[in-house]
């Protein structure tokens, strides 16, 4: 048995053998019919109408032959509810359950009966999507640039479950961040096997209290990332100790650093094996430097043989050396000596994102090798020189002026240039100047924003020129609120911190941009 339906779908459709994925019987509703098609192409299938159909689980796209094949096109349906009855008749399975609303009441009604009625259905689901009926009124609403404003996910409240926590470990990041881990005693939630929580700093551990033989209830937020949510302090046993973040690097044995602004506690180490290793794997990553079939279980030999000690040693790999790990055939060998080799080709902006900048995402790492065409020009830049560039705000600048002053880096550098490595742009984007409309402003983002991810609405201040913090102080100038919103709400009002709804965050984002 599989033990999650969405990741046993999901894995059937990048199955290569099709006899493989027809023995599965994966099956689908139908949600949504695209219509029209352009002009152009209704020459090419005979008169008939093309449908795509947008399936629910995995996003994918498929053209519909039974629609290709017809001589006789049908009328363009008006509403949403006809696209369901239309593609009912044409033999697409549509969800039995759907319901067509009069007012916000029957949605109410309609979300209510389906919160103890879902655990009857025959495959599990985390909430209910409510539509504008009018294909009109879906069109002159549009979407934002991820979602469409016509539609929005009303999410139950994730599945919990008590369990016990046996241990608190630590994990050591790419960028030298220490997160803090709850081991537990598995426990199913949402269709996967739980037995481990992230507990993201020592602020969080201090505001729950959490001690190791503690029973705790954990939820998978988003469906997706375990985390405690409460510790029963009524079930303490007797005994515990408060946790205590370590002093030192459990990886490599050197004294940890927490700066004032941050929450994150961070090694500091530049040579800690755990560093090196989250550091490779983020350089062969898709989005980096795309080695296939440098994994992790690779990456771990790699580092623990001491064949690495640097990004760079991976350019001085032979066939022979690889032969030594465990498991590594000649053949396996050679493909990813192969596949290191061709990494040289790929262009500098990937090359800067791979380099881990703290800050640094694909969109930045873009940017800024846009500004400076070659690694020269971005090494010797000021703090200044950097901020300049639009999209870039005063903490980006500062993380990759810092970067580049450390000599291991300097170094690093140099070995990939000798590598062969593209460090410079061949078709670099003149540059024109912009101000940071919200350069010098500081932001503070606390709960849960309604559509944005954390991430993403950090990107966009960043991008702005802002400088989003963790903790809120005399010098933030916003807080970002969304529900749940926790102890920083209390310290911005007691400050008199102006506060930001997500609509005001991007009003406010438009407005300045």
């Amino acid at each position: 048995m599989f033990a999650n339906p969405r990741n046993a779908a999901a894995g059937t459709l990048r199955q290569l053998d099709s006899r493989i994925v027809a023995k599965r019987k994966l099956d689908f509703f139908a949600y949504t019919l695209h219509l029209p098609i352009a002009e152009s192409r209704k020459s090419e299938i005979g008169g008939g109408a093309e449908t795509q159909l947008d399936l629910l689980a995995n996003k994918t796209e498929i053209e519909s032959k039974h629609i290709l094949t017809s001589r006789t096109p049908h009328p363009t349906p008006p509403t949403q509810w006809d696209c369901l009855e239309l593609l009912k008749q044409m033999g697409f399975r549509v969800n039995p359950e759907r319901s067509r609303c009069a007012n916000l009441q029957e949605v109410q009604a309609y979300c209510d009966r389906w919160f103890t009625e879902r655990h009857n259905l025959r495959y599990m689901t985390d909430g209910v999507v409510v539509k504008l009926n009018s294909l009109a009124l879906q069109e002159r609403l549009g979407f934002t640039q991820k979602f469409p404003r016509w539609a929005i996910a009303l999410k139950y409240p994730a599945e919990e479950s008590p369990t016990v926590v046996e241990n608190i470990s630590v994990n050591v990041g790419r960028t030298g961040a220490v997160t803090p881990l709850a081991e537990m005693h598995p426990v199913q939630l949402a269709g996967t096997t739980v037995s481990r929580a992230t507990l993201h700093n020592s602020d969080r551990i201090a505001e729950l209290d959490i001690r190791i033989g503690d029973t705790v209830i954990v939820r998978k937020a988003g469906e997706i990332i375990p985390e405690v949510v409460r510790v029963l302090y009524e079930l303490r046993p007797e005994g515990t100790k408060p946790f205590r973040m370590p002093t030192h690097c459990p990886e490599c044995g050197q004294p940890l650093v927490k700066p004032e602004d941050e929450a994150v506690t961070r090694c500091i180490n530049a040579s800690c094996p755990a560093i090196l290793r989250k550091e490779l794997e983020h350089w062969a990553s898709r989005d980096a430097l795309d080695i296939a079939g440098l994994g992790e279980k690779w990456v771990v030999q790699l580092v623990d043989h001491h064949l690495i000690h640097a990004i760079a040693d991976l350019y001085d790999l032979t066939v022979e050396q690889l032969l030594t790990l465990e498991r590594m055939g000649k053949k396996s060998a050679q493909n990813l000596v192969s596949a290191i080799e061709k990494s040289k080709s790929q262009p500098w902006s990937r090359v800067l994102y791979g380099l881990g900048i703290r800050h640094v995402g694909s969109v930045n790492a873009q940017i800024l090798s846009d500004r400076f065409p070659t690694v020269e020009a971005l090494a010797t830049a000021t703090v200044e020189d950097i901020a300049s560039v639009y999209g870039i705000g005063s903490e980006i600048a500062q993380a990759v002026y810092e970067w580049f002053q450390i000599p291991a880096k300097q170094e690093l550098i140099q070995r990939l240039q000798t590598a062969g490595l593209q460090l410079h742009s061949d078709n670099p984007t003149p540059h024109t100047p912009h101000p940071a409309p919200l350069s010098g402003k500081t932001f503070v983002i606390t709960g849960t924003l309604p559509t944005l991810k954390r991430d993403e609405a950090k990107a966009m201040i960043q991008k702005a020129g802002g400088k989003v913090t963790e903790s809120v102080s005399k010098k933030t100038n916003y807080l970002v609120v969304g529900e749940e919103a926790g102890s920083k709400l209390e310290k911005a009002q007691s400050l008199g911190i102006t506060q930001l709804s997500e609509a005001e965050l991007l009003e406010l984002l438009e407005t300045q941009t």
